[in-house]
């Protein structure tokens, strides 16, 4: 495995999130859905911090699908499970499609491996793939890491430091953009799709 490989696998949902609850004094996340309060928390604030991040369009994606059909044991109040592709960075929305081809967008949720859903006969997934994940890695990591401290300021009704933090990962974020921007010859930015509106994990 080259070096930028290695550091796109690093900084898993778990590890940023558990980053953001140390530097703030709280206890970390035991295990993705471990049933805590913390997790709770980020867990519903992580994909609309990513999400309003990537929908910026500076960043150099491709987008992907996948037809999921092994299935496991769900959490999170769904029945059914399935693993998304390792190489996904994000996964924007699930759906099913009948024989004719139809898709019908659905209620879901993930963790940092799976998605979520009552569906026993498999799903559709859309997810982003960049051209060079190591941004991912490292400047962006970082950034929704604090975006995710901003928050657990805001629990402790720490107003002033949570603006401060929003602003410096806006600066962090910044330096993820630039690293993006130096692959976009690899492809077309992203731009949200016709059901780009979606919600991720409703």
């Amino acid at each position: 495995m080259n070096d930028t490989a290695a550091m796109s696998t690093i900084f898993s949902m778990l590890d940023i999130m558990n980053a953001a609850l140390m530097s703030e004094g709280f206890d970390e996340i035991v295990a993705e859905a471990d049933g805590s309060d913390e997790w709770r928390l980020l867990s519903r604030n992580w994909p609309l911090i990513v999400e309003s991040e990537l929908e910026k369009g500076y960043y150099s994606f491709s987008r992907k699908q996948a037809n999921l059909l092994s299935r496991q044991d769900g959490a999170f109040g769904y029945a059914d499970a399935y693993l998304v592709p390792a190489q996904a960075l994000h996964v924007r929305q699930v759906w099913t499609e009948d024989d004719s081809g139809v898709r019908c967008l659905i209620q879901w949720h993930q963790d940092g491996l799976r998605v979520y859903v009552n569906e026993t006969e498999g799903v559709w997934i859309e997810y982003l793939e960049a051209a060079d994940p190591s941004f991912w890695g490292a400047n962006f990591s970082r950034g929704v890491q604090m975006k995710l401290q901003a928050v657990l300021l805001q629990v402790k009704e720490e107003h002033a430091q949570a603006r401060a933090m929003q602003e410096m990962a806006e600066s962090v974020f910044q330096e993820a953009r630039t690293i993006s921007s130096k692959s976009r010859s690899a492809g077309p930015p992203y731009r949200a799709s016709r059901f780009g509106r979606a919600r991720f994990g409703k």
